[in-house]
């Protein structure tokens, strides 16, 4: 039998997974989602983590001469730690183990985490999770587009520019 994308696709996000995961079993030093310290800066997010949402943020907001800011520059992974006061822990958790659970994700595929992807390279990688045959690739995707998008949508460069298109007092 002939592997289509789907399994490989699967098999991929497997390893990425097991990756993840199986860094705890490299040695104490090792540092994992979960064990982490947060970015100086940041109540709960680590260094990785903020990288990956600004990465994130670059491949779904690139610059453009209507709105010049960079999805990166307009704090996303800082947004993305507030968020993440309001929630219970183990939600903290689950949405910070989706987080690298994303970011590992091309490693089998691109040698690299998503946050170290050039523009072209995660803009297609983005690409390929939107429009993925695996429902929960997609939700996970979805969940976190939303934050991005309400980081990126929020920032006073972006709404100045957005409030000229919706007149309800958006941006105000």
């Amino acid at each position: 039998m002939r592997p289509t994308r789907r399994h490989l696709l699967t098999a991929a996000g497997a390893f990425a997974t097991a990756a993840v995961a199986g860094t705890a079993v490299v040695g104490a030093a090792s540092q994992v989602w979960w064990n982490q310290p947060h970015d100086s800066a940041t109540r709960h997010l680590s260094r990785d983590e903020i990288d990956f949402c600004d990465a994130l943020a670059d491949a779904i907001f690139p610059p453009s001469p209507d709105l010049p800011l960079r999805g990166a520059e307009a704090g996303v992974g800082r947004f993305f730690d507030t968020v993440l006061d309001g929630m219970a822990p183990f939600q903290r958790k689950m949405l910070r183990l989706g987080l690298h659970a994303l970011d590992q994700w091309p490693r089998p595929t691109h040698g690299r985490p998503f946050r170290e992807l050039a523009g072209i390279e995660a803009i297609a990688v983005l690409d390929g999770w939107v429009h993925s045959d695996i429902a929960e690739l997609r939700g996970l995707v979805a969940s976190v587009y939303i934050f991005v998008a309400m980081a990126y949508t929020v920032h006073p460069d972006v709404s100045a520019v957005l409030s000229r298109q919706f007149l309800c007092g958006y941006g105000d």
